[in-house]
């Protein structure tokens, strides 16, 4: 269905951007650039074709001042605007992607505005996937931005912290099942330490979230870890509690181990392999609802502009493969990408992007301008 859509929010911070930007025109250092992408995709459906053409364009502009040899001021601003049709109907929208102020000292960096936020050593099946959607087969890594203040400090032995508060999302962010209360502030935290070979995090988080005309207080606790002993080795745990009136929801365990390395033959084998399991009970100690989910990744590079890549994805509980093809070739300002996909017909839950093909079989060709 066409429509057009900026809220109010969403002019508000542009416009504030906007006219920071302008008024600092004669400063340090102001960037304009943009990606331009177009793509045509074919899925076999249901035993019938469906096509799917379409446009994006998501214009940068950027402001950079330096306060004194250690101390910088910028901001961005971002929009995602695109145009889709399968011939019988047209979709297009236009709204605010980015809008960032950041400030950044010798071992701080302070970031408000409608920002991405994401951490953790997973990269397929992401148990701390928290405050993002970013789908590991799109050659455009987009996801929804979230509204809110985050401060990171690096310590001088690479310990990091972070801290944030996040205010006025409308929409369910991550794997949450349900929206947050717009006008209740959610608070969470961070700590990264170096280890042997390697670095552990913990990480908290707290936010009222709102099922319907029901709210509930809900906190999660992860703990994560990566380690290259040769090969590459990691884990996210979270552990999140809540009041949800859905029974057997309050506890919900996730648990990924995963592991990579490059075999030295030819160019060099990259495989990536991680397992995740989840539960979900009333009590800490219970375990019901329990799921597995295990996806492999390949990549391997022909020459200096060519690039093979498969991920493959496996559900235990509905015994489903899911299984995506990918060739690129990478220019300086473009890159070409063709994509062959094979996937269950009656599940798409898998992945968290709606800008994905996530049933059906078919391909996809997508091509990318960047200046």
């Amino acid at each position: 269905m066409p429509g057009y859509h900026v809220n109010k929010m969403d002019t508000a911070l542009a416009l504030i951007a906007v006219l920071m930007l302008l008024g600092r025109v004669n400063a340090q250092s102001l960037e304009f650039k943009g990606q331009l992408s177009g793509w045509g995709t074919g899925i076999r459906l249901q035993d019938k074709w469906e096509k799917d053409l379409g446009l994006r364009y998501i214009p940068q502009l950027s402001y950079s001042y330096n306060l004194n040899e250690d101390h910088l001021l910028n901001a961005e601003v971002l929009l995602n605007s695109y145009f889709a049709t399968d011939i019988n109907s047209s979709t297009y929208n236009a709204k605010l992607y980015r809008a960032i102020l950041r400030y950044t000292g010798p071992q701080s960096e302070i970031q408000a505005g409608l920002q991405k936020i994401n951490f953790g050593p997973a990269q397929l099946l992401r148990a701390l996937m928290w405050f993002d959607s970013v789908d590991p087969r799109d050659p455009l890594k987009l996801t929804e931005g979230v509204y809110g203040l985050r401060y990171k400090y690096s310590f001088m032995d690479n310990s990091v912290l972070w801290l944030w508060a996040l205010y006025g999302n409308k929409s369910p962010k991550g794997f949450e099942a349900f929206q947050s209360r717009r006008d209740v502030p959610e608070f969470g935290g961070r700590v990264q330490l170096p280890v042997p070979l390697g670095e552990v995090a913990a990480t908290i988080h707290s936010r009222e979230a709102e099922e319907g005309t029901y709210s509930y207080r809900e906190n999660r606790y992860a703990l994560d870890g990566r380690w290259d002993v040769g090969v590459g080795l990691w884990f996210e745990s979270v552990l999140q509690n809540s009041r949800a009136a859905l029974p057997g929801f309050r506890w919900l365990k996730l648990l990924t181990l995963g592991g990579d390395y490059t075999f030295p033959l030819g160019n060099g084998i990259y495989f990536l392999f991680e397992h995740m399991y989840s539960a979900s009970s009333d009590k800490i100690t219970s375990l019901s609802s329990e799921g597995h989910v295990s996806a492999l990744m390949a990549t391997y590079p022909i020459g200096t502009l060519d690039n093979l890549a498969l991920q493959e994805y496996y559900s235990y509980s509905d015994k489903k493969l899911y299984q995506y093809y990918q060739f690129q070739r990478t220019y300086d300002n473009f890159i070409i990408n063709l994509a062959l996909f094979h996937y269950p017909e009656s599940s798409g839950s898998l992945f968290m992007s709606r800008s994905m093909p996530a049933a059906g079989y078919g391909l996809q060709l997508m091509v990318v301008f960047n200046h």
